[in-house]
């Protein structure tokens, strides 16, 4: 267990108004994308690991698995169905290592797409546009609802809730777990394939089918935040994408009253570095633009964002404690480590 200890240099914590960073810029440059985005293309048998504008890794089918393994999660495992019945998908690591599991698309549904998890069961759209709930395993389907054909879903943890997208139409759509609308915008195009939410930002993903290798990034009330052409991509059809649930890797937790003595724990940081305590009122997309940290995306918006100040992260796991202002409440917190490249960690929200 990690010793808790007093940063005793932790500025009335979230509270005090710093005006300036070393490591941050106010300027404001178009949207970046925060967290790994996985892809599958069926008709190349690839799947391919997208970020910020780049490829970082590819590969391809396991041994004895079928073709199109749209059907697809990620959680501590990248973890496929067959799209078709009877069809066969596996377990991978981050990497594509083939880690054994095989999964067999079930009787009871038909041919599958793109596919989400809320890490409790998972969820995939069939040709007629039903909404499928499975075990984590893909085993015992059940018909949950209907979102208008073929195409692509993600799971949105913040209210319970799925977003579909479909080939034919331009809306993304987001229902209840009965399948009533909880709100709709348009994309202005259809083939809104491979939709997935970035967990570090809660912003929805998705490839433009129209223009193939082009990733759309749009906040859940429709704006357009960013349009991202990936070299090397235009060659892929990838028709399902996810991001890893709920994150995971370097994690920030804020506990404690507020205003009071609040507690910021960190865990899977980069070891033996120095990071950031950065705090804004809301969550966004910001860039750094300056200093060792310059081009690395932020999941906080420019409302009072502001450098706290920077701690070791010793092994990887720690705490520091400090006094946060009512200012404070209700406000967002990431760490940044820095590194080559720099990482940050979840956003977290101030009690």
């Amino acid at each position: 267990m990690n010793a808790v200890r007093t940063h005793r240099s932790l500025r009335p914590i979230l509270a005090a108004a710093l005006t300036s960073a070393a490591i941050l810029s106010r300027t404001i440059t178009a949207q970046a994308q925060t967290s790994e985005y996985f892809l599958h293309s069926g008709d190349q048998d690839r799947f391919t690991v997208v970020q910020n504008g780049a490829i970082l890794r590819t590969w391809g089918l396991a041994p004895g698995t079928d073709r199109y393994q749209y059907p697809m999660v990620v959680l501590d495992t990248v973890r496929t169905m067959g799209a078709d019945v009877g069809d066969i998908g596996a377990d991978y690591d981050y990497n594509g290592n083939d880690l054994g599991p095989r999964y067999t698309h079930p009787d009871g549904t038909s041919r599958c797409w793109d596919g989400t998890t809320d890490g409790q069961h998972n969820y995939s759209i069939d040709t007629a546009g039903v909404v499928w709930q499975f075990d984590l395993d893909w085993t015992n389907p059940v018909r949950m609802f209907t979102g208008g054909g073929i195409g692509a879903l993600a799971y949105d943890p913040d209210n319970d809730s799925i977003w579909v997208g479909t080939f034919s139409g331009s809306n993304l759509t987001q229902y209840d777990r009965l399948g009533n609308i909880l709100s709709s915008f348009t994309t202005g195009h259809t083939k809104n394939m491979a939709l997935a939410i970035d967990p570090a930002d809660g912003t929805l993903w998705l490839h433009d089918r129209n223009r193939q290798g082009t990733l759309e990034q749009w906040s859940r009330t429709g704006q357009l935040l960013a349009t991202v052409v990936v070299p090397g991509l235009e060659s892929q059809n990838a028709l399902s994408g996810e991001f890893r649930f709920g994150g995971g890797g370097y994690a920030c937790d804020i506990t404690g009253p507020c205003p009071g003595t609040v507690r910021i724990a960190w865990n899977n940081a980069p070891a033996n570095t120095q990071q950031g305590i950065v705090f804004a009122l809301n969550t966004g997309n910001f860039i750094v633009q300056g200093g060792p940290c310059q081009g690395t995306q932020l999941g906080l918006g420019t409302n009072q964002l502001r450098l706290v100040t920077t701690v070791g992260t010793g092994s990887g796991s720690g705490a520091v404690n400090g006094q946060a202002g009512s200012s404070a409440c209700g406000g967002r917190v990431q760490l940044v480590a820095l590194g080559t490249p720099c990482e940050t960690s979840n956003v977290a929200q101030v009690p």
